[in-house]
């Protein structure tokens, strides 16, 4: 099933504060990961999705049904702070889970055992929460955002507090839930974004100022960055003139430099050719470009 979700005009308010304002976007099966500085508005609405936050104004569609009104578990979820009981087994988990899911008691221990498979579980299942690891705790809390069979999975910071193995193996693991879902992720860690993900949302003070793909987002900077090498006396000069994107140190105490050229800075300096997505990310952050 090729799932659909539509996002339109959504704002949230908290303490007078508007945190969301006019958030609109939509996506199909495949993975896209919103991006945003801590503080953007990436878990709000997150919280807005699931139902645990209430816009303002604004609808949430999923395969025309009204996800503000009804979540219908439709939904899996994995908060960036996962937790539960640490003296339960991660099956007896598994099983409550399957029982607010509403997931039929003659199907449940199938599908208990499906998602323990496919997480690589087995081995510690029949433990106590407490006893796993942060990788183990971080499997089972995807498991259980899958128990179900939801249309949309949505995780918040997935990889925050992995090591650099535990992160490879947790992309593998979205990689393979976005096959046949949604699947929405809000992070800060672009090498994520790279590995499992074309497809992207920027949030930078409660309002999207990029959505596309990685390519377009990169495509947008590349001709708007220049670079320069200078010594660490001209960086203090050049930090008070221009936007600086990124800061490579090179031999013989120079250091190279890219930037976001103005009026105020007319010295020697060149095109970059080679622009990554993270500086694609900090120039539409630092330009405010809202398409």
């Amino acid at each position: 099933m090729n799932n659909q979700l539509l996002v339109e005009n959504i704002n949230f308010s908290y303490n007078k504060k508007n945190i969301l304002k006019d958030i609109s976007f939509s996506c199909s099966n495949g993975i896209m990961s919103v991006l945003g500085a801590n503080g953007a508005g990436k878990t709000t609405l997150m919280k807005v999705l699931i139902g645990a936050n209430k816009p303002s104004t604004g609808k949430v569609l999923l395969n025309n049904e009204n996800l503000l009104r009804d979540s219908n578990n439709m939904i899996g979820y994995l908060p960036q702070n996962f937790d539960t009981y640490d003296n339960i087994t991660g099956y007896d988990f598994l099983s409550y889970v399957c029982d607010i899911k509403n997931v039929d008691s003659t199907e449940k221990k199938q599908h208990i055992d499906k998602v323990v498979e496919q997480f690589n579980l087995k081995m510690i299942i029949s433990k106590t929460i407490g006893s796993y690891s942060g990788g183990y705790k971080r499997r089972l809390g995807i498991a259980q955002a899958v128990i179900g069979n939801p249309n949309i999975v949505i995780i918040d910071e997935p990889t925050v507090g992995l090591d650099p193995e535990q992160r490879l193996e947790f992309r593998h693991y979205l990689s393979e839930i976005g096959k046949e879902r949604i699947v929405l992720i809000s992070t800060h860690i672009l090498e994520d974004v790279e590995l499992y993900t074309n497809n992207i949302l920027i949030i930078d003070q409660g309002s999207i100022i990029f959505k596309g793909s990685t390519s377009d987002a990169i495509a947008q900077a590349k001709n708007s960055i220049c670079t320069i090498n200078v010594n660490v006396d001209e960086l203090k000069l050049i930090n008070k003139k221009v936007i600086v994107i990124e800061e490579k140190r090179l031999e013989n105490n120079m250091i190279k430099i890219k930037f976001i050229p103005n009026d105020n800075f007319i010295e020697k300096s060149e095109l970059e050719k080679e622009v990554s997505l993270e500086n694609a990310y900090v120039f539409l952050q630092k330009c405010k470009t809202s398409l």
